[in-house]
């Protein structure tokens, strides 16, 4: 295709929620739209098609919200709404960051119009309760769900025409979990114009700062950071940046923080641009995150020029090593990490600074402009390929078939019929036939799905706008000191 191709964008979070994944989904299509048609499918407080000031357009579906999680309403009614928008918008790409609820209604529409449909896998599939989604809700790992999760997922991939790992290991645990399709590796892309201050962080500094970016859970190991500080000289000070996804979590690190007067500081939320002031100011990254398919703060911190410490993770054997940081075994001791630390920062300035440049060059192929040239050029070969293969609707020769019934009266009804019919009776058939490349198999699993989706949805919804959950979410036993501050 050598227009400018339409791009339907989908994630499940409002925008400024959901972490690295929603913030991924929210940028990708912000900087697209500088350049194509595009449309961001979201959740938000009412159905409709809104417009920012700057022109981005959302099409947001009705949903009740607690914390970070958004569960949209997919009444009829409001897929049918989705879908009305969808037929008059008639995107040329589908782009999906989650593989539930609005995704799946998304990429039914696709199957059923022949539209490609592409998914970014931001979680590994055969772990993706461990990303945060059992914590978030609460829900206890046990074989039952993840039985579920694993056929619920394999049946999303089945639907989709091209899977983008975020890198090698996300690509091969895609091909592992049973998934034959398609897949493209494309890097996340930041815009790393926003941390390339001319400013590092003073070697010469009698102290050396620290500092961890992200979500205050249990898959970030932020308790393994504590026991580092126990083995760091009291000028070594680590400041922790991000919401705790539960509570109680947030409490047992202060406790411990308390309990041995550690010299952490608990800094909350922060916006994009302070997160990138204080980079400028930090010695030493340090994460000890135990999953990470590719993590946007480790990116961040490199582009910015400040070294990384972490164990061992998808991400942190992706981008880190010796020229840069250090990469530790998965299996290091607090101890190890503690040296490890300690060993950078007290380079001389000269050895410093050299690790600090290493790093920037080290992410500068993943600003959003190169990002994006990759990513438009999957979709321009998955949309030929896929124009090369169309079938050939079953009325295609109904005009010479027409011309041969003998009967002149039945061939001039049948004429005037086809030309009556709206819309014509070849387009609204060419919408019911099942592709080639979509065994009716596929097509059951895409309405099994959605279905599916529907269905939670609605149960969800409803149970986030009941009064005791509303009670939940605004007892002040239930909320983060971060939060109670801001409200």
């Amino acid at each position: 295709m050598e227009t400018s191709p339409k791009i339907l964008f989908i994630s499940i979070f409002e925008e400024g929620e959901g972490g690295g994944e929603g913030r991924v989904a929210y940028e990708m299509a912000r900087w697209f739209s500088h350049s194509f048609p595009v449309v961001m499918l979201c959740p938000g407080e009412s159905t409709g098609l809104a417009s920012d000031p700057d022109g981005f357009r959302r099409f947001r579906v009705q949903s009740a919200r607690q914390g970070s999680l958004s569960m949209p309403l997919l009444s009829a009614l409001n897929v049918h709404l989705i879908f009305k928008f969808l037929d008059e918008f008639k995107p040329d790409v589908v782009h999906i960051h989650d593989p539930a609820l609005l995704g799946v209604v998304g990429q039914f529409w696709a199957k059923l119009n022949r539209v490609p449909v592409f998914y970014t896998a931001h979680v590994l599939p055969s772990r993706v309760l461990d990303f945060g989604a059992a914590e978030l809700l609460h829900q206890a790992m046990n074989p039952t769900t993840e039985a579920i999760a694993e056929q619920y997922l394999l049946n999303f991939y089945a639907n989709c025409d091209a899977v983008i790992g975020l890198n090698q290991t996300a690509a091969d645990e895609v091909r592992q979990f049973g998934y034959s399709g398609r897949i493209i590796i494309i890097p996340n892309g930041r815009n790393l114009e926003m941390f390339h201050a001319p400013a590092l962080a003073d070697p010469a500094s009698p102290a050396r700062e620290l500092a961890f970016v992200g979500f205050l859970s249990k898959r970030k190991n932020q308790a393994f950071l504590l026991e580092v500080m126990k083995h760091l000289p009291a000028s070594y000070h680590l400041t922790l940046y991000g919401e705790p996804l539960s509570p109680d979590h947030l409490e047992e690190l202060q406790q411990t923080v308390a309990a041995h007067a550690l010299n952490v500081t608990f800094a909350g939320q922060r916006s994009q641009q302070e997160i990138a002031a204080a980079l400028q100011q930090t010695h030493i990254f340090v994460s000890a995150s135990k999953m990470e398919v590719q993590s946007l703060v480790v990116i961040e911190a490199l582009a910015s020029g400040t070294p990384v410490v972490g164990l061992s993770n998808e991400t942190i054997d992706e981008l880190v090593d010796e020229s840069n940081g250090a990469c530790l075994p998965k299996d290091a001791s607090p101890e190890e990490f503690a040296r490890a630390v300690q060993r950078i920062g007290e380079l001389p300035a000269p050895e410093y600074q050299a690790l600090c440049q290493a790093a920037r060059r080290r992410v500068q192929h993943l600003d959003w402009s190169n990002i994006m040239a990759r990513t438009v050029e999957s979709y321009r070969q998955v949309l030929a390929e896929k124009a090369a293969t169309q079938p050939k609707s079953p009325l295609a020769d109904l005009p010479a078939l027409v011309e041969r019934i003998p009967d002149a009266r039945l061939r001039q009804v049948l004429a005037d019929l086809q030309e009556r019919i709206s819309p014509p009776l070849e387009e609204l058939v060419d919408r019911l036939v099942i592709p080639p490349d979509a065994a009716p198999e596929k097509q059951a699993r895409a309405a099994w799905l959605t279905i599916l989706n529907m269905t939670a949805s609605v149960v969800g919804y409803y149970i986030l706008k009941s009064p005791v959950a509303v009670r939940l979410r605004t007892s002040p036993r239930r909320l983060s000191p971060f939060q109670r501050q801001r409200k």
